[in-house]
């Protein structure tokens, strides 16, 4: 799922044909609308970075097939600074527009997820390769 139709048209054509189904939407209004169910969900540097945790994560929990798997990846909380974080979109030219990501420690999406109806939760930072680099957030949940 993505906001972007071109973003979606791409991974489409690219991924479509190994049976990989894309959709074009805002989350929360999809997920909170749509019937349909899915047998994995992932999010890389996305929707679950930059979407309320409290409200994302029940909808995805009602959406994945019993045994899905929801996975996502973003950058590790900066030490100190949890919860949302406001940042401004494409830069500083133009009108302001901002939003929210979200940044928490490993145990707090653990344990996140385990109160929206996850269970086998992973959440883990995965070190950069350079020494000194930022590293990856990675967490796998199931339902």
């Amino acid at each position: 799922m993505d906001l972007s139709p071109v973003m979606v048209a791409n991974t489409t054509e690219r991924w479509g044909p190994l049976g990989a189904r894309f959709v074009c939407a805002e989350v929360l209004d999809h997920l909170s609308t749509a019937t349909d169910t899915y047998d994995a969900i992932y999010s890389i540097f996305g929707a679950v970075w930059f979407t309320d945790p409290a409200k994302l994560l029940p909808l995805i929990a009602e959406r994945v097939n019993p045994g899905g798997v929801l996975a996502f990846s973003h950058p590790p909380a900066i030490p100190g600074a949890y919860g949302p974080q406001g940042m401004y979109k494409g830069g500083f030219a133009g009108k302001a527009t901002y939003t929210y990501r979200y940044s928490y420690t490993p145990r707090k999406w653990q344990n996140l997820l385990l109160k929206a109806g996850f269970t086998d939760v992973d959440a883990t930072v995965v070190d950069a390769p350079e020494p000194g680099h930022i590293g990856t957030l990675i967490v796998r949940a199931t339902v």
